[in-house]
């Protein structure tokens, strides 16, 4: 069974324009760094559009391509740091809860809020007790410090769920924010609450070494690997597979997850060349960074199957 841990609904009315703007300059950006010109008028006009989904049609076509089983779906609450959206994160979350619910055996859904908003703790523990919600995901990059009360609270609240949270680490894309992205804002979290499992999303990204460093001290503390599609494209497979290894030397085979950060990295590689990468390191690895298929099956799929006790 392979299991997406990190994928989002995303719909143009669910960010702001201003989020948007900035988001097109980004990707122009990162196109450039893998050799590919667009102007901000195509990226606008034609690709960011690629991203809107809130029927989930899009992303179960690309799940059947690539042979994703089943996927974690959540949203994205920025509004209080890059402007309001003209749909509320209430309102989205109750358009991914039905999807989930219409196709419960694909889509796993996740609670999303900023817990700087007024009423954050009952609307996640409604999620969860009425939404059927088997997760909870955090955004630090919306500007807020996971180790502050509003955050702390939260987690406080659901801990008696032993539901796992997934929280964004690594540099945030512009207009977010960065500030509280290293993983060290996750050790408050970590050691107060040893009977959550928190997710650090990303390998940390930019903050990896330092993520995987910390790893053998936090038994509660699990990585996963998307957005290593980047990797893949511009640095070459040697340099991923190499990336991927360190992460499970690091956490062990049992705490490190596969993840898509779908529908954002679909102009990097396909679903489908991403499950095909991760499969092929039994194979074609280099020699300092070779996997067993054991360790491949548990990444794929048989890790988030315990961790979410499927």
């Amino acid at each position: 069974m392979i299991i997406d841990i990190h994928r989002h609904f995303v719909a143009r009315e669910w960010h702001s324009e201003y989020f948007w703007k900035h988001y097109a300059w980004m990707v122009q950006r990162s196109a450039a760094d893998m050799g590919i010109p667009l102007s901000i008028e195509d990226i606008q006009t034609h690709m960011i559009p690629t991203l809107f989904d809130t029927t989930g049609e899009k992303h179960l076509e690309q799940m059947e391509k690539a042979g994703i089983d089943k996927s974690v779906v959540f949203l994205w609450d920025h509004g209080l740091l890059t402007g309001e959206p003209e749909v509320s994160i209430q309102e989205q979350s109750k358009v991914l809860f039905n999807v989930a619910k219409k196709y419960p055996d694909k889509f796993i859904p996740f609670a999303h809020i900023d817990p700087r908003r007024p009423g954050a703790i009952e609307f996640v523990k409604r999620c969860v007790e009425e939404w059927g919600a088997k997760g909870l995901k955090l955004l630090p990059i919306s500007g807020f410090n996971p180790e502050e009360s509003e955050t702390m609270n939260l987690i406080e609240a659901i801990a008696n769920y032993r539901i796992p949270v997934i929280t964004h680490t690594g540099p945030g894309v512009v207009p977010t924010s960065s500030r509280y992205c290293d993983p060290i804002y996750l050790d408050k979290m970590l050691l107060r609450f040893p009977e959550v499992n928190v997710i650090a999303a990303h390998m940390a990204s930019g903050y990896r070494q330092q993520l995987c460093t910390f790893a053998w001290y936090r038994p509660n503390l699990y990585t996963e690997i998307s957005m290593s599609q980047f990797i893949v494209r511009k640095d070459g497979y040697p340099a991923f597979a190499r990336a991927i290894r360190e992460a499970v030397n690091a956490f062990g085979p049992d705490r490190v997850l596969f993840g898509t950060d779908s529908p954002f990295s679909w102009g990097i590689i396909s679903e489908k060349s991403f499950v095909t990468a991760i499969k092929e390191l039994a194979t074609k690895a280099p020699d300092d960074a070779k996997f067993t298929e054991s360790e491949i099956e548990k990444l794929l799929g048989l890790n988030a199957n315990k961790l979410l006790n499927i």
